[in-house]
């Protein structure tokens, strides 16, 4: 593996039944890149590392402990490079289950709450320039 795909830090790993169902809507529906998808020796997908604003995530095959709404994840994924609003209304249009739709925060940020399709919650935030 390349060093980019040993990232700094924290690395969220979700737990979920399906890697590639997972992975292909992160990628298809939220515009997330993947670094890489790992597979066993008899071809089943176990892993994969994705990308996204500069943060990294990975989705391990857990069927046991693949979450019911959510399992208490909830994560946080701080805009940078795009436009907040367009970036919603990408998702708003690719049917995406929005779960706290768009607005400005008393702390200084615009977010919205999605629902991926594994059920966990992942809030999308910017900051307001002032």
């Amino acid at each position: 593996m390349e060093p980019a795909q040993f990232p700094k830090g924290i690395l969220p790993v979700l737990p979920v039944s399906n890697i590639d169902e997972t992975a292909d809507y992160y990628i298809n529906s939220l515009h997330f890149k993947e670094n890489f998808r790992q597979k066993n020796p008899e071809g089943k997908s176990t892993d994969s590392q994705l990308t996204f604003e500069g943060s990294t995530l990975m989705i391990n095959l857990n069927p046991e402990k693949a979450p019911l709404e959510g399992g208490g994840v909830y994560l946080w994924v701080r805009l940078y490079d795009k436009n907040i609003n367009e970036y919603y209304d990408t998702l708003v249009e690719a049917g995406v289950n929005v779960v706290d739709p768009i607005k400005d925060q008393f702390w200084g940020d615009r977010s919205f709450v999605i629902k991926d399709c594994n059920n966990f919650h992942i809030a999308f935030n910017q900051m307001i320039s002032k």
